[in-house]
Formats: C-alpha cells, sequence, structure tokens
C-alpha cells in the first residue's frame, strides 16, 4: 500500500510567496467546516475561504470511523436541537477467546487505552444530512473547491488591523510561501494544534493555553472499507484488540450502510496512535491485522472484494472538554472561533442563551452540533 496520501510531510509543494486577505478563514475537513461555509458563503460569496491540509473530496469530509452519538447525554442533545424524537441504541461488544462478549460480562476485556472507553456507551446512527441539513445544498463541494486552499500551515501570528477596511487580525504562513490575513479565523481543528502553530504565546493567557493543552489527543489511524458483499446484520460497535498479550488497545468500529455507490456495506474502524513512535511498518502491520479478524469473524468477507481507504490523521475527537473549568475570559481572544468536535461551548456563546445541562458534558457530534447552533 502506498502511505504518500497519509503521511503528511513527504508532500511537495510548490513556493509561491504571495500575500492575500480574507474576512472569514476557515480551518478544517469535516462536515462542520462544510456547514460553515456554507453559512457564511450565502451571507457573503466573497468573504470566506476554507483552509484544509486535504483535497476537497466527498470522501474526506465525511464522518469517519464508528458512530459518533454515544450515550444519554449526547443523545439527549440531539433531541434538545429538535434532530430526533426517538432513538432505538446499540450495544458494543469485544473480541476474546475467539468469540464476542458484551461489555460487563464475566469475560474482561483486554485494558481500554485512551479514549477507547467512550466506545463502550451505547449510540444510535444518525445521517449528517439529518444533523446538517446544508449538506444537502446542490454544489456545496464544488463552491468550496472553488474557494479553497488544499494546503499545510507553517504557523500563525496575530496581527493589528492597518486598513479601515480590511481588517487584518490574523496572518496565516503556509508551507508554500502564502501568508492569508484574515479578520476572523474559524479554527476547526483541536485547538492544540492551533497553540503549536501559533508564535506569540507570551500573549496568550494562561488559562487560554491550559484549555488548549488539555485538548491535545493522540492520532486517529482510520480504516473504511467498502464491500462489495454484505457481512452482517449486526450493528454493534465491534472492539479488536491489537495484541492479546500486550496492552495495545483496539481497532474500534462498526460494519453497516454504505454511502458509496456499487458497493454492499461500509467498514468503518479507527486506532489510537502516537505518531511518532509508529512507522508506515506499524501501521500496515495494524491494518493487515484488522483485516484477519474481519476474515476470521465474517464467513462473507473478502479482502479481495473491497476498497480499502486509509487515512491519519493529526489528532482525535477528544472525549473530555471541561466546560465548567472555562471561563468566558480566559477564551477571549478577538476574532477566534473555535468549533467542531473539539472546541469549547463556553466560547460558542455568542448569543445571550442559556445552555441546556446536558450539553455542558456533551462530546463528538453532539459537542459539534451544539457549538455549531451558537456560532450560527
Amino acid at each position: 500500500m502506498a502511505y504518500s496520501d497519509i503521511l503528511k510531510l513527504k508532500k511537495v509543494e510548490v513556493k509561491n510567496e504571495e500575500k492575500v486577505f480574507i474576512k472569514n478563514l476557515i480551518v478544517g475537513n469535516d462536515i462542520f467546516a462544510m456547514d460553515l461555509f456554507d453559512h457564511l458563503y450565502k451571507k457573503d460569496s466573497t468573504s470566506v475561504k476554507l483552509l484544509t491540509e486535504e483535497e476537497v473530496t466527498e470522501d474526506n469530509f465525511k464522518v469517519m470511523g464508528p458512530s459518533l452519538v454515544r450515550g444519554e447525554n449526547n443523545i439527549s442533545v440531539l433531541r434538545d436541537l429538535g434532530i430526533i424524537e426517538e432513538a432505538n441504541p446499540l450495544s458494543s461488544c469485544f473480541y476474546k477467546d475467539s468469540k464476542f462478549h458484551d461489555f460487563g460480562s464475566r469475560t474482561k476485556p483486554m485494558p481500554l487505552l485512551w479514549g477507547e472507553e467512550s466506545y463502550i456507551d451505547e449510540h444510535i446512527k444518525v445521517r449528517p444530512t439529518d444533523l446538517l441539513p446544508s449538506l444537502n445544498s446542490e454544489g456545496l463541494l464544488d463552491r468550496i473547491r472553488e474557494n479553497s486552499y488544499s494546503l499545510r500551515i507553517k504557523e500563525i501570528y496575530r496581527t493589528t488591523p492597518e486598513e479601515l477596511i480590511d481588517q487584518a487580525h490574523w496572518k496565516v504562513y503556509l508551507t508554500n510561501g502564502l501568508i492569508i490575513e484574515c479578520e476572523n479565523l474559524y479554527w476547526g481543528e483541536s485547538p492544540a494544534i492551533f497553540l503549536d502553530l501559533f508564535k506569540d504565546k507570551k500573549t496568550l493567557s494562561t488559562e487560554f493555553i491550559e484549555f488548549c493543552e488539555s485538548t491535545k489527543t493522540p492520532c486517529s489511524l482510520y480504516v473504511h472499507l467498502d464491500l462489495e458483499e454484505k457481512i452482517t446484520d449486526d450493528e454493534k460497535t465491534y472492539f479488536f484488540p491489537l495484541s492479546f498479550t500486550h496492552e495495545w488497545g483496539h481497532f474500534i468500529g462498526e460494519i453497516g450502510e454504505t454511502e458509496s455507490e456499487g458497493y454492499a456495506q461500509t467498514a468503518k474502524f479507527v486506532t489510537f496512535i502516537d505518531k511518532e513512535e509508529s512507522t508506515e511498518e506499524d501501521i500496515s502491520k495494524k491494518i493487515n491485522l484488522l483485516k484477519k479478524n474481519l476474515a476470521k469473524n465474517f464467513d462473507a468477507f473478502d479482502v479481495n472484494k473491497s476498497k480499502e481507504r486509509v487515512i491519519l490523521r493529526d489528532y482525535s475527537y477528544s472525549p473530555e472538554i471541561d466546560d465548567s473549568k472555562i471561563t468566558q475570559e480566559s477564551l477571549n481572544e478577538d476574532h477566534l472561533i473555535f468549533f467542531s468536535f473539539n472546541a469549547p461551548l463556553r466560547q460558542s456563546a455568542v448569543k445571550n442563551e442559556t445552555f441546556v445541562d446536558s450539553w455542558m458534558s456533551s462530546k463528538f457530534l453532539a459537542r459539534g452540533l451544539a457549538v455549531q447552533s451558537k456560532i450560527k
């Protein structure tokens, strides 16, 4: 397998020393970035651009990995937002001693590592277009493609506006030499990554730095397999251990409905890794182990009748963001708006509205939706 699209540092870029101004710059590559782009584009089509390291394709902007509405608190957020009325939660199971076991049974799973425990919670299946109707907008992906940069960020600086009309509050330096000045910076990746890229840390409050550092996570290795034949009717979340003798964590995922034309199902799995300690060979071995587990447990699975998609992301969706420890003042960075899965709800409350109690402990898709509802 070629990993040129996974290991981003190998990407070759043409140097292009240029400076541009954009009123609203969105940094992100998920459904929330798409929805926010649509919202701002409808207000003023000339005022918004999207910046992502990924190529702007339908696959790269899909929700990845297993279901991300998990646990009663998060299901209730969708009820509060009027997205669902009834829910039929699905359970999780783990593989051990050559068969699957329910969590809470006599058999104990291999030790769960960072982030894995959240996927024990019951989950519900929700279509992204039900969460964000804007995703159904005809030609949305084409509009994003025409108004985007598929480039990597080198560093970020705060700046003082010098123009009356083009109010530049941020400078974003890209690795190809382009400098983007913007009035509003909408940050949809991990706040920890923003902190790493921001070069004037002494100008930030201690509380702001502590919040960003608290969102630091391992990398996510996603493996999606489009299957030509249906292999199961069970929509449980499966935990496959990477080792039965070492505490190496699990591949976690589900097998179910596909969005890929011409295929019967899609298997969506994720595992969390330290990129600095993982080589291409390590990643390849883990992917092959997942395929072996699928072949061992699902008779209809045929690796030769599947289409594989693998991507390594620099961060993961954080299962723990404690908004009760965040004050509005600690996040008061002018013209910087966090959004998406790892954003704080406190900063997003730019409207004078009261949060529903369950929102403050929300995670994953429910948090992203709650944040999005407050900044639009």
